[in-house]
C-alpha cells in the first residue's frame, strides 16, 4: 500500500488518541486495571456484605478495610459517557471506517491471490476436515436447546409411557392436564405445538417469549421446561440429557455446547434449587445421572426482569429495591465461596459455570443511565442497560477476586448486546464484557466495531434468531465483520424456536455458508473462534487447538483446527499492523510513518525492477516500464 504526503492527518492523529485512550478504559475493567486489592487471609476467617450493590469482603479482624475494591458507579458512568463522547467524534468514525475499510479491501485481495493455496493446505492436513474439528455452540439457551421434532417426540412419549404422572400443584395428571386444555394425541405435531418462529415474531420480543409455550398454554411449558414444579424438573432433566448424549456421542459431527440456566434473582432460593437440579442423580429414562456433561459447560443467564420483582414488593411494609434483587442474585454465590461446608450444593454447582449472561429485550424503555444507588432505585421505571451491567459486572469482578484467592474457578461476563434497541449498548460492553452475544448493531456503528476488532472481542452471533427477530439474513452484518478480522463465530440462540433439524449449530454452518458465500477455510476459521470464546478448560483447549494456542493464532496447531497457517498469518499480521499503526499515529509520529512507508514502498519497487531484469533481461518494452 502507498501512502501519499499528507494520507495521515491531524485528525487521524486525534482519533489515535482516542482509540488508545478508550483501550485503557477497557483495560480498566478487563484484567483488573481498575480493581484495588488487598491480601486476602484464609477464607474462614472472611466475610462479606451488599454495600451500594456491590458485594465487600472483609477481614475479621480488619472489619473496616474493604479487600477488593471496583470503580464505583460513578467511575463507570463517567468512563461510558466517555467512551460514548469518543464513538461518535467525527474524527474516530471517518478515521476507522477507513481502516475498515482497508481491512475488506486487503481480505478481498487475500482471498483473490492465495484462496486455492488455503484449499491446497486445507486438502493436506490428513486425518482431519470440519466435520472432525471442534465446534462450540457458545450461545443456547437450556430451555429452547432442543429441536421442534425433538421436543414434540418427547412430549408425545411421555404422555404415552407417564399420562398417568401428577404434574401440577392442583393433583392433575399430564394426561388430565392435556385433556382439560382440549388436546390429545393428534395434536402432538410441530405445527399444532406453535412453536417455531414466523413473521408474528419479528420486532415483537413479547410474541417470541409466548412461543416459548406450546399450544399458548403456560402450563405446558412449566411441566417441560422448568427447573422449579411439582415433579422437580424431571421431565425437563431427561430432555437436556438426550441433547448431552446427541453432543457426546458426535452424531454428525463434533462439537460442544455451553447453555444457559436462568437466575432471576426474585428469591434466593433460586441457587439452592438449581443446583439440586443439576447436581441430581436422576434415575430413569435412557441418560440417568446429573445433568452435567463432558460436551457441556453451564451458563447462567440473568434476566433483566427489574419491573416484575418490583411488581412483587408492592403491598408489603416497603418496597423492595434493586439491591435487594443484586443481593438474592449474587449473595448465594459468595456464601457458597467463603462458606462450602454450609452450602455445599451451590458450591459444587458453581464448580460446573463458566460465565455470566444478561438478556432481555434491549429495546425495551429504560432510564437514562446515572449514579443512583441500587438501594434507592425502588421505581417501577427499568434501570438503564449500561447501569444495570455495572453492578453484573462489579460483583462478579469481586466474586472471581475472591475464587482466584481460593484456587477455584472464575466465571467470564458475556451478555446480551447490540441485538436491537440502542447502539450504544455496545460501548458500556466494550468496557465490561470479555465477550458478547448478537452484536449485529455494531454495523451502526464503524467506532465501536473498529475497537471491538482491535481488542478481539469475541462476537457469537446468530443469523437465522436475528432473521426471524431483529435482522432479515440478507442484511446481516456477519459477512463483513467475519472479512473484516474480528472474532466472530456462529451459535444457535434457540434451535427449539429457530431450526428445522436435530442438529441446529451444523445447520447454521449450512445456511451462513451458502447465505454468505463462505470457503471451508472461513469455516474452519469461524469454528475456532467458538473454541476461543468458550469457557472450556484449557487442557481442553490444548486438544483442540495445539498446546500453545495461548501464544496467539499462529501458534494454533492447523491440523487440529482445519485452519491453514496462511490464513491465520494473514489475519496475525494485519492485526499487529493496526496496533502498530494506531500506536504510531497517536505518538505523534505520522510523520515519520509516512516517510517511512514511502522509503520502503521505493524498495519494493526497486525490488521488482531487479526480478524482472535479472529473469527477463530481454523483455519487450511495455507501457509504463519507466516506473519501475
Amino acid at each position: 500500500m502507498f501512502y501519499g504526503t499528507g494520507a495521515v492527518t491531524a485528525e487521524h492523529e486525534e482519533a489515535c488518541h482516542s482509540i488508545i485512550e478508550a483501550r485503557a478504559m477497557r483495560a480498566k475493567y478487563q484484567g483488573g486495571g481498575g480493581t484495588v486489592l488487598e491480601t486476602l487471609s484464609d477464607a474462614s476467617k472472611l466475610s462479606c456484605k451488599i454495600v451500594h450493590g456491590v458485594f465487600e469482603i472483609y477481614d475479621e479482624a480488619e472489619k473496616e478495610m474493604n479487600l477488593v475494591q471496583v470503580p464505583d458507579i460513578e467511575d463507570f458512568v463517567k468512563d461510558y459517557d466517555r467512551i460514548v463522547k469518543i464513538a461518535n467524534s467525527g474524527a474516530m468514525r471517518s478515521f476507522c471506517y477507513q481502516r475498515l475499510q482497508m481491512l475488506d479491501t486487503a481480505f478481498q485481495m487475500h482471498v483473490t491471490a492465495n484462496g486455492a493455496v488455503e484449499n491446497e493446505a486445507q486438502s493436506n492436513l490428513l486425518g482431519t476436515d470440519f466435520y472432525r474439528t471442534m465446534k462450540i455452540d457458545n450461545h443456547i439457551h437450556g430451555a429452547a436447546a432442543a429441536s421442534a421434532n425433538q421436543f414434540v417426540n418427547f412430549v408425545a412419549n411421555k404422555l404415552e409411557t407417564e399420562g398417568d404422572t401428577v404434574v401440577m400443584e392442583n393433583g392433575q395428571t399430564l394426561k388430565e392436564v392435556f385433556s382439560s386444555a382440549g388436546l390429545s394425541a393428534d395434536h402432538l405435531t410441530i405445527d399444532a405445538f406453535n412453536v417455531l418462529a414466523d413473521y408474528s415474531v419479528y420486532q415483537r420480543f413479547d410474541t417470541f417469549n409466548a412461543k416459548y409455550s406450546p399450544f399458548r398454554l403456560a402450563q405446558i411449558r412449566k411441566i417441560f421446561l422448568k427447573v422449579e414444579n411439582v415433579i422437580g424438573g424431571r421431565f425437563f432433566a431427561e430432555l437436556t440429557k438426550l441433547i448431552f448424549a446427541r453432543l457426546e456421542q458426535s452424531k454428525g459431527h463434533v462439537s460442544a455446547a455451553e447453555m444457559r440456566l436462568s437466575i432471576y434473582g426474585m428469591e434466593k432460593t433460586e441457587w439452592y434449587n438449581l443446583a439440586k437440579w443439576v447436581l441430581k442423580d436422576w434415575e430413569g429414562g435412557d441418560n440417568p445421572g446429573p445433568v452435567l456433561s463432558t460436551h457441556n459447560r453451564w451458563m447462567v443467564q440473568v434476566p433483566r426482569l427489574w419491573r416484575i420483582f418490583c411488581a412483587k414488593g408492592k403491598g408489603k411494609d416497603r418496597s423492595k429495591s434493586f439491591e435487594d434483587m443484586l443481593d438474592n442474585l449474587f449473595g448465594p454465590i459468595f456464601e457458597a465461596t467463603l462458606y462450602p461446608d454450609k452450602h455445599p450444593e451451590v458450591a459444587e454447582l458453581l464448580m460446573h459455570i463458566v460465565g455470566f449472561d444478561s438478556v432481555d429485550d434491549e429495546g425495551a424503555a429504560e432510564a437514562p443511565c446515572c449514579c443512583t444507588r441500587p438501594s434507592e432505585w425502588k421505581q417501577e421505571q427499568n434501570p438503564a442497560y449500561a447501569w444495570q451491567l455495572y453492578y453484573l459486572w462489579a460483583n462478579i469482578e469481586v466474586v472471581n477476586r475472591l475464587r482466584l484467592s481460593k484456587g477455584l474457578n472464575t466465571f467470564a461476563f458475556r451478555p446480551h448486546a447490540g441485538e436491537t434497541g440502542e447502539p450504544m449498548h455496545l460501548a458500556a460492553t466494550y468496557i465490561l464484557a470479555d465477550s458478547i452475544n448478537h452484536g449485529v448493531h455494531l454495523d451502526k456503528q464503524v467506532s465501536l466495531q473498529y475497537l471491538y476488532y482491535l481488542d478481539q472481542i469475541g462476537l457469537s452471533m446468530s443469523p437465522l434468531s436475528n432473521n426471524f427477530l431483529f435482522r432479515k439474513i440478507k442484511s446481516n452484518p456477519f459477512p463483513k465483520l467475519f472479512k473484516r478480522g474480528m472474532n466472530v463465530t456462529l451459535s444457535t440462540d434457540d434451535p427449539l424456536l429457530f431450526h428445522m433439524s436435530n442438529d441446529a449449530l451444523l445447520e447454521e454452518y449450512s445456511v451462513a455458508r451458502a447465505s454468505f458465500d463462505l470457503q471451508m477455510t472461513d469455516i474452519s476459521e469461524i469454528a475456532r473462534n467458538s473454541v476461543l470464546q468458550s469457557g472450556f478448560e484449557d487442557e481442553l483447549k490444548e486438544k483442540w487447538l495445539g498446546k500453545d494456542y495461548r501464544k496467539g493464532i499462529t501458534f494454533c496447531d492447523e491440523v487440529k483446527t482445519h485452519v491453514p497457517l496462511i490464513r491465520a498469518k494473514f489475519r496475525a499480521e494485519h492485526l499487529a499492523l493496526e496496533h502498530m499503526l494506531v500506536n504510531l499515529i497517536g505518538a505523534g509520529k505520522g510523520h515519520e510513518v509516512l516517510k517511512d512507508m514511502m522509503y520502503h514502498f521505493g524498495k519494493a519497487r526497486d525490488a521488482h525492477r531487479n526480478i524482472l531484469v535479472d529473469n527477463l533481461p530481454d523483455c519487450n518494452p511495455f507501457p509504463e516500464q519507466n516506473q519501475l
